[in-house]
C-alpha cells in the first residue's frame, strides 16, 4: 500500500528537477549571444491495466479498461530557434542574422554552427570567433572582386593594410571653353599671323598606378565639312594633339573636334583634306565614337612596364565653343593610384566590401550561412556552438537571402531569445508542482507507516 505511488512520485521530483535545470540554464544564459532558450516537454511512463476495457455484447454495454499511471518522464527537451533580439554595437565585424540561419565556423577539419556574430580579424587578416580562434567560413573573392558561390567555403581573409589596389585610367573627361574669338593660322600675312592654342595637362593612371601626365593641345583652324550631315554642313573646328614626354601619340592623323554655329559640342573625329575644286580651306570630317589615346609600350621607359597599349578614351560632350577665355579644366578620371586596403564593411548579403585609402572599393568575400531541414536536430557543443546529426540533416550551405537563408546584419549582434516573465512563471509551476510530487512521498510514507503499525 502506497508503494506505487511512492516509485511514481519520484518520477515526478526527477523530471521536475530537469526541468528545473533547464529553466536555471535559460535564465543563466539571458545575456548569451545569440543563446537558444530550451523547453522540457513530459510524456506520461507505462501505465498498469487492472483490468481491459469490455466490448458491448447483448444486454451489456461495455466497459472501459481501468490503467493507473506509474509516473512521468522528459519526452524532449527542445531548443527554441526563434528570433532574437538585435542590438547594436558599432563593431564592423559584430555579425547578426535575421531570419533563418548558421554562421559557419571551421576547426580545420569540422565544421561547427552558431548564431553568434562576434567575429574579429586577427593579425593573420582572417575573420574568425576570437572566443575559441575558430575561422569563419566563406566565399573568397578573387583580386578582381569576382566570387564564385559555387565553390566550396573557405577562410575568409580581410589583410588590413596588407593589400593594395589600382586602376588603370579607362576614362577621362574635359570640361570648359575654347574661345570662339581665337584665330587661324596666316603665313601670308605681314607679320604671320599665328594660330589660336590652348593647352591643357591630364593626369592618368596606368595598370601599375603611376600617375602619367598627357599634354592636349588645341589649335584653331577654319571651318570644316561634315560628312556625316545629310545637309554636308560645316562646322566650327579645333585640331587636338596628344603628347606623352616628348612623343605625340593618339592618330597617324590629325584629331578634330568639332562645334555647332551655337558654340554648343557636336562631335570628335579625324580630319583628311577634302575634294572640293576649288575650296581648299574645306575637310571631311569622319566621326568617330569616341577619342581614344594610345601610348605605345615603347614610349614607357623601363625597367618596369605597364600593361601596353595604354589607353583611354576622353570625353568632350560638355566642351563649349563660345565668346570669352578659354577654359578647360580635367573634373573627373576613373583611374587611381595605388591605396591600401583601410577597412571594410559587411552588407545584408553577406558580402565584405574594402575601401582602400585611394577612395576605390572591391568585393573582398561574402560571408556564407547554413540551414537545415531540421534545426532542432541540432546537438548543442557549448561556446554558442552546434553541430549537425543524422536527425538534422546535411547543412545546406549558401548565401544569405537566398533559399530558406535569412539576410545578415553587420554592426549589430543578435541577442539570447530568453523571456526572463516566461522563465519566472515556469519557474512558480515547477517549484509547486515538485512541492506537490513530496508530498505525494510524504502521504505514501505515511500510509506505509500506518499499515506497518497494523501488526504491532
Amino acid at each position: 500500500m502506497g508503494g506505487a505511488a511512492l516509485f511514481t512520485a519520484v518520477t515526478g521530483l526527477q523530471s521536475f528537477q530537469k526541468k528545473l535545470d533547464v529553466i536555471a540554464s535559460n535564465i543563466a544564459n539571458v545575456n548569451t549571444t545569440g543563446y537558444r532558450s530550451s523547453r522540457v516537454l513530459f510524456e506520461d511512463l507505462f501505465s498498469q491495466t487492472i483490468k481491459g476495457g469490455a466490448a458491448p455484447d447483448g444486454n451489456f454495454a461495455g466497459s472501459n479498461p481501468q490503467q493507473v499511471g506509474l509516473g512521468v518522464r522528459i519526452g524532449s527537451i527542445d531548443v527554441d530557434f526563434g528570433q532574437g533580439a538585435i542590438t547594436a554595437t558599432g563593431v564592423t565585424s559584430d555579425l547578426a542574422i535575421q531570419g533563418q540561419g548558421f554562421f559557419i565556423l571551421n576547426d580545420g577539419a569540422s565544421n561547427s554552427y552558431t548564431r553568434d556574430g562576434s567575429f574579429a580579424v586577427n593579425r593573420s587578416g582572417f575573420l574568425i570567433d576570437p572566443s575559441n580562434g575558430l575561422f569563419v567560413q566563406g566565399y573568397q573573392a578573387d583580386l578582381n572582386g569576382v566570387i564564385d558561390t559555387d565553390a566550396e567555403v573557405t577562410n575568409l581573409s580581410i589583410p588590413v593594410g596588407g593589400r593594395s589596389i589600382v586602376q588603370t585610367t579607362s576614362l577621362t573627361e574635359l570640361r570648359g571653353n575654347l574661345t570662339s574669338e581665337g584665330v587661324v593660322a596666316d603665313a601670308l600675312a605681314v607679320p604671320p599671323v599665328l594660330p589660336t592654342t590652348v593647352t591643357r595637362t591630364l593626369r592618368v593612371y596606368d595598370s601599375q598606378g603611376t600617375g602619367r601626365d598627357v599634354v592636349m593641345t588645341f589649335t584653331k583652324i577654319d571651318q570644316v565639312l561634315d560628312t556625316g550631315d545629310p545637309m554636308m554642313g560645316t562646322y566650327n573646328a579645333w585640331d587636338m594633339q596628344a603628347d606623352f614626354g616628348t612623343n605625340e601619340v593618339t592618330f597617324d592623323t590629325t584629331a578634330t573636334i568639332i562645334f555647332n554655329d551655337d558654340g554648343s559640342f557636336r562631335s570628335v573625329g579625324t580630319r583628311v583634306p577634302g575634294a572640293m575644286v576649288g575650296d581648299p580651306d574645306d575637310y571631311t570630317e569622319i566621326v568617330l565614337p569616341d577619342f581614344t589615346v594610345t601610348i605605345d609600350n615603347t614610349l614607357f621607359p623601363g625597367p618596369s612596364v605597364p600593361s601596353t597599349p595604354f589607353e583611354f578614351d576622353i570625353d568632350f560632350t560638355q566642351v563649349t565653343e563660345l565668346s570669352g577665355d578659354s577654359e578647360l579644366t580635367n573634373p573627373s578620371q576613373d583611374g587611381f593610384g595605388r591605396g591600401v586596403l583601410q577597412e571594410f564593411s559587411i552588407g545584408d548579403n553577406g558580402q565584405i566590401v574594402g575601401i582602400f585609402t585611394n577612395g576605390l572599393t572591391q568585393v573582398l568575400g561574402q560571408v556564407a550561412l547554413a540551414d537545415f531541414a531540421n534545426v532542432n536536430g541540432l546537438a548543442k557543443l557549448g561556446s554558442n556552438q552546434f553541430r549537425e546529426t543524422p536527425s538534422s540533416g546535411f547543412a545546406e550551405i549558401g548565401v544569405a537571402n537566398s533559399g530558406s537563408r535569412g539576410s545578415i546584419n553587420g554592426g549589430v549582434l543578435e541577442s539570447s531569445n530568453v523571456d526572463l516573465g516566461t522563465e519566472f512563471s515556469n519557474m512558480i509551476i515547477t517549484q509547486r508542482a515538485f512541492q506537490a510530487n513530496a508530498r505525494t512521498i510524504n502521504a505514501a510514507d505515511t500510509l506505509l507507516q500506518e499499515t506497518v503499525n497494523l501488526i504491532r
